[in-house]
């Protein structure tokens, strides 16, 4: 069992991970700026899904999946930074038109979140070597592995929703004349997490 000490750790690490902007963050949030709070957080469920994805396969000790990711490390990340550099383009281009193109659907909000979740492969290959670290049992690991995915899942939710919230608040903020302001804001978050996953090493 996974002592309370190291699980507060854990915890406390998930917390700061999840506070720490990246590329799922730059589109949530450049998602909710462009969009408003519900296309964000289709964007944010479509992220987390990937994510959980990801945890099952290292809860479920698919190291094939793992290498797979490892040998094809930089050729995901660039097709994840072209995604969101092309994303940021069409978000600068559509800057303060609100009537010219339609919004996202659902399920496009919910497929770009997916989309940029496996488009960084660090996020894979750091999952694999930072669960196993708060493991006790390593002789049967995969409960606690199992119960550790399921946590930092949940933290990264609810972090991410949050994101997603705080940017709609800004939106509107920035509601009317300053609204092609809000709009290549979002484009340059969309671009910045794009540099994120370009400068992104296997370290």
């Amino acid at each position: 069992m996974i002592s309370a000490e190291s699980l507060a750790i854990f915890i406390l690490a998930c917390l700061a991970l999840c506070a720490t902007p990246g590329p799922n963050v730059a589109l949530i949030v450049g998602t909710s700026l462009k969009h408003g709070r519900k296309a964000g957080m289709l964007s944010a469920l479509g992220v987390n899904v990937g994510i959980i994805l990801q945890l099952a396969a290292v809860a479920a000790g698919l190291s094939w999946l793992v290498d797979l990711f490892a040998r094809h490390f930089d050729v995901i990340r660039y097709l994840g930074a072209a995604y969101l550099i092309w994303l940021a383009v069409l978000q600068w281009r559509g800057a303060g038109k609100m009537g010219d193109k339609p919004m996202p659907t659902r399920r496009a909000s919910f497929g770009r979140g997916f989309a940029v979740a496996f488009a960084n492969p660090k996020t894979l290959l750091f999952h694999a070597a930072f669960l196993p670290q708060f493991v006790t049992n390593t002789a049967d690991p995969g409960p606690q592995i199992a119960l550790l995915a399921a946590i930092f899942a949940l933290i990264a939710l609810v972090g991410d929703m949050i994101w997603a919230v705080v940017a709609d608040r800004a939106r509107a903020a920035l509601a009317g004349r300053f609204t092609r302001i809000a709009d290549r804001v979002s484009a340059g978050i969309l671009a910045g997490g794009a540099l994120v996953l370009l400068a992104a090493g296997r370290r």
